[in-house]
């Protein structure tokens, strides 16, 4: 790992994960939590759940496979940033799996079974802020738009009521900081 450069950005989302993470297992998150859903909304509509399903793995695995795409056609071979995503994906997903079943929170209304019945963290925010991080740091000319992806999808997971404030915030800052963390291990320098 010669030559790797620890900045702010990877700096604040490490801290960020932290402390979002320790605010959970103390119950500290709880408060806020109720108040934040309490004051939203609900909207569940079909137009809702449509724009919630932008969070899903049927989207993540087709961007996936255009991110896979693209590369083979330029260069012939995955990119070290498509690489570090498509990892970002399978170890972030266990991860998210493995928090779900550690913490077994419930979700403010219930909602599928198993561990997705489970709300933190959120596994919809988390593939909107994973493609978000790869696509805003391989198109850096669309990363607002990539973030306002990643934003309203965790948005529409809180207007569904299905998940509380911490759990996407979590999520929000998870993906990238895990995206830049495998980026890093890989071969490449935090940016």
């Amino acid at each position: 790992m010669k030559g790797v450069k620890f900045d702010a950005k990877f700096t604040t989302l490490t801290v960020g994960v932290l402390v979002v993470l320790v605010l959970q297992e103390a119950g500290l998150l709880y408060g806020i939590n109720e108040r934040v859903n309490s004051s939203l909304p609900l909207i569940d509509t079909p137009l809702m759940n449509f724009l919630t399903a932008f969070g899903g793995d049927i989207f993540l695995f087709s961007f996936a496979a255009l991110a896979l795409y693209l590369d083979w056609r330029d260069k012939g071979r995955p990119s070290l940033k498509t690489a570090s995503f498509l990892l970002s994906i399978v170890v972030g997903l266990a991860a998210v799996g493995a928090l779900k079943l550690i913490f077994a929170e419930p979700r403010p209304i219930a909602y599928g079974s198993g561990v997705g019945g489970y709300a933190f963290p959120s596994g919809h925010a988390f593939r909107a802020a994973v493609i978000a991080a790869y696509g805003s740091d391989r198109w850096k000319k669309y990363a607002p738009l990539f973030w306002a992806y990643a934003g309203g999808i965790a948005l529409t997971r809180l207007l569904l009521h299905v998940h509380w404030l911490g759990d996407v915030l979590f999520s929000l800052l998870f993906a990238p900081w895990l995206y830049l963390l495998l980026k890093s291990l890989l071969g490449g320098r935090f940016e």
